[in-house]
């Protein structure tokens, strides 16, 4: 027998993918269920009978409102709860039906909380709370043609019956007048993942609500809520100018309590921050989190805009705000009385917890508080076990802190088994267990890829070798950390192994994994293979054939200068070739091998000698490719040459400017930074750069008139002003960033790295 409390209402159209998955969700409790279809052209009304639903059918009038209201006169339940084909509860269904009975009877609607997925993982999502459940036949209906809102018409009759009822038969007490027409939070969960970028690109929806949207602004130019959707599709399409147009436009026109508002003003910032628009995202900010206070995404937004002004100390507070607002979303739901705290926010996961405390580690870890940022990534994980970042971010300071990579591959893995110190701090030269017995297979796996990721490869294949996960574990990823490893014959004979004719097309073969089975081969000291040859496609084979025969050569006479005449027939360059030459010389970088970088390089230039440029030119080219990898010895040498011969452009005086200013040279780096912006004046770094520069010079000479004069107020206080702007121009992020991967590389020696000087 179907229950008289809740009932079920959904609109859909060519849902039939979708549906089964929410009416399973659901099919538990025997419930009524009305469900509308617009039009379906697939399964969808048959699935839905399936279920047990009441099918109606209705022409599709580009209204969702209209639609949603066609259902609710005929729910015979107390309540009602709207649905998307797209959404399925997750928890709390069987709590809802017992909650229900309780609310008091001056509550007619309430809140449900619902988990926008935007991406696969599992932090990806947005957590909104809409009034979803609402007392049948109390006057409630939608309004609006798309994102339809749910509003209130009740004869003035009824309202008047319905007051001298209540008049007559109950009495309040404070506490139960202050729940008239709030909205408690139902302890109903639901997962909603139909704005998922896959499915955004299938199903075509931010076009089609552009068009609903566009006529609601016919008819209502001004009308800020409007706007504010207006600016939401923008986003979706990817047309940020317009999309920061329109929320700018409604944030003018929306009253300051409109329910909406909170919301609006995180989109608005968001999209700024992410556009990079920072003074205008920082000056909106820096009023509105005083509005609300209790928002952390907007404490969170506002310290990515003082970041970029350098502000590190008062954004390390500001991330650490949002971490106070937890207690405020916590609670809601929480009590009996259902409290309403907070609920109206609309807040990215982990804004109050682990997203935040991962940025208080990267500013704590940039300052060189290493041990205080190993214990907020500690924090952070103490709240979202997978989230990514904080895992890297982990690895990263404990390499950069100085632990071994033995020592980090143990601490991940005690970690990730929740055996690790109970205070995060002591993960830093604390105690490390000297063996561990992995119990659980997918801690191992997630650890070899944070290990990898921070460039422990060789400790990564150490755990590989030792553990039976290997077939977790993609060859493809084995293959590139044997690479990176060095371990080249290895290397080599598992891609023979696994990637032979026979065992996998040649469009199964990415493109990145081609480029590692070839270096492999060239590592080795050898030809590329038949069986490699047959699996390249049909537009690349004499790419890499010419490769192949001109490295071969170049290994035999290293001076040679001239490709080949029957190369130069045999290859028809283009697009196609270029990208592929490329890429392989990106790809040798990448794994480390350097010397064949360098080859692949040069015969790169061979191959294009009538497209690429001056030697000089191809030279600055892969010193800045060396440069990004962390390379950076090698690449000053090889920019250090060609000052000697040319002038360098902006970016490489940019970077030796960078490379000297690290080691302390000051004076040497300030000229660097001038010069570059003789070139480029609007090369805002190489202008940081040397302003930094100067103030470390003024200091320094500062200290040295301290120590003739030490009694020297004056001086001190010149001096102390100096050391606050400094810390502020320094935390710009005017820099190149490197992490523990790039920091390994920055060790490498260009010793033994042959760089072949070529005549014009």
């Amino acid at each position: 027998m179907k229950n008289r409390l809740l009932g079920i209402h959904m609109i859909v159209q060519n849902e039939e993918h979708h549906l089964p998955r929410c009416l399973d969700s659901l099919k538990h409790i025997s419930t009524e269920c009305f469900i509308t279809d617009t039009g379906s052209s697939d399964r969808t009304p048959e699935i839905a009978r399936l279920y047990g639903a009441t099918v109606l059918h209705a022409c599709w009038q580009d209204d969702f409102a209209h639609a949603r209201n066609i259902s609710l006169p005929l729910a015979s339940t107390e309540w009602v709860l709207c649905l998307d084909a797209d959404e399925y509860v997750t928890q709390g269904l069987e709590e809802l039906l017992n909650y229900l009975p309780k609310v008091h009877k001056s509550i007619s609607r309430l809140r449900i909380t619902i988990e926008n997925r935007y991406g696969e993982g599992v932090e990806e999502s947005v957590i909104s709370r809409p009034v979803r459940l609402f007392r049948a036949h109390q006057g409630y209906r939608y309004a609006g043609r798309v994102h339809e809102q749910l509003v209130r018409c009740i004869p003035s009759k009824l309202v008047l019956d319905q007051a001298a009822d209540m008049n007559k038969s109950e009495t309040y007490t404070d506490e139960q007048s202050q729940l008239i027409e709030t909205e408690p939070l139902a302890p109903l969960c639901l997962i909603h993942d139909g704005y998922l970028a896959s499915t955004i690109a299938k199903e075509h929806k931010p076009r089609r609500n552009l068009k609903l949207i566009e006529r609601e602004l016919a008819d209502e130019p001004a009308q800020p809520f409007h706007l504010y959707n207006l600016g939401v599709t923008y986003c979706q399409l990817g047309q940020v100018e317009k999309a920061i147009e329109a929320f700018r436009e409604s944030l003018r026109l929306t009253e300051s309590l409109a329910p909406y508002r909170s919301t609006l003003v995180r989109d608005y910032a968001m999209t700024l921050v992410g556009s990079e628009h920072y003074d205008e995202a920082h000056a909106i900010l820096a009023v509105e989190r005083q509005r609300y206070p209790s928002y952390a995404d907007l404490h969170l937004l506002y310290g990515e805009t003082l970041e970029q002004q350098g502000l590190e100390e008062r954004a390390y507070q500001s991330y650490a705000r949002a971490t106070n607002c937890r207690e405020g979303i916590d609670r809601v739901g929480h009590s009996d009385g259902g409290s309403t705290l907070d609920a109206s926010y609309v807040t990215e996961a982990g804004s109050n917890s682990y997203r935040a405390y991962t940025a208080m580690a990267r500013l704590a870890q940039k300052r060189g508080f290493y041990k205080e940022s190993a214990h907020l990534y500690g924090l952070a994980l103490d709240s979202m076990f997978t989230y990514a970042p904080a895992w890297a971010g982990l690895a990263d300071v404990l390499q950069q802190s100085g632990e071994t990579d033995e020592n980090i591959g143990e601490t991940l893995l005690s970690r990730s088994r929740g055996i690790g110190e109970s205070d995060h701090g002591d993960l830093i030269r604390g105690e490390m267990p000297h063996s561990y017995a992995v119990t659980n297979e997918d801690h191992l796996v997630q650890m070899i890829h944070v290990l990898t990721g921070c460039g422990a490869y060789e400790q990564a294949l150490k755990m590989l070798d030792a553990d039976s996960c290997t077939a977790r574990i993609h060859v493809a990823d084995q293959i590139h950390w044997m690479l990176c490893a060095n371990r080249v014959s290895e290397a080599l004979q598992l891609a023979e192994e696994h990637w032979s004719v026979g065992c996998v097309h040649e469009a199964n073969l990415l493109a990145e994994h081609r480029m590692d089975w070839a270096l492999a081969c060239w590592a080795n000291g050898l030809r590329l293979s038949e069986a490699f040859l047959a699996t390249t496609l049909p537009q690349e084979n004499n790419v890499w054939k010419v490769m192949d025969r001109l490295l071969d050569q170049l290994s035999k006479e290293p001076r040679s200068t001239e490709p080949a005449s029957q190369e130069q027939k045999l290859i028809q360059w283009g697009p196609q070739a270029e990208m592929v030459a490329e890429k392989v010389v990106q790809q040798a970088v990448k794994t480390g091998q350097l010397t064949l970088a360098e080859q692949l390089h040069e015969l790169r230039a061979m191959m294009m000698c009538d497209h690429w440029g001056t030697t000089l030119t191809r030279r600055r080219k892969f010193a800045s490719l060396l440069y990004r990898h962390g390379y950076t010895m090698v690449a000053a040498n090889i920019l250090i040459q060609c000052m000697t011969e040319s002038e360098l452009d902006a970016e490489g005086l940019f970077w030796l400017g960078e490379t000297l200013y690290a080691k302390g040279h000051n004076d040497q780096a300030l000229s660097l930074f001038e010069q570059a912006l003789e070139r480029e004046p609007d090369m805002w770094q190489a202008r940081v750069g040397a302003a930094v520069c100067y103030m470390r010079l003024a200091m320094e000479a500062i200290r040295q008139e301290l120590v003739r004069s030490p009694s020297s107020g004056v001086l001190v206080a010149q001096h102390n002003a100096l050391e606050q702007r400094l810390r502020t121009t320094e935390g710009m992020p005017w820099r190149t960033l490197f992490h523990a991967k790039e920091r390994r590389n920055q060790l490498a020696s260009g010793t033994n790295f042959p760089m072949h000087d070529r005549e014009e």
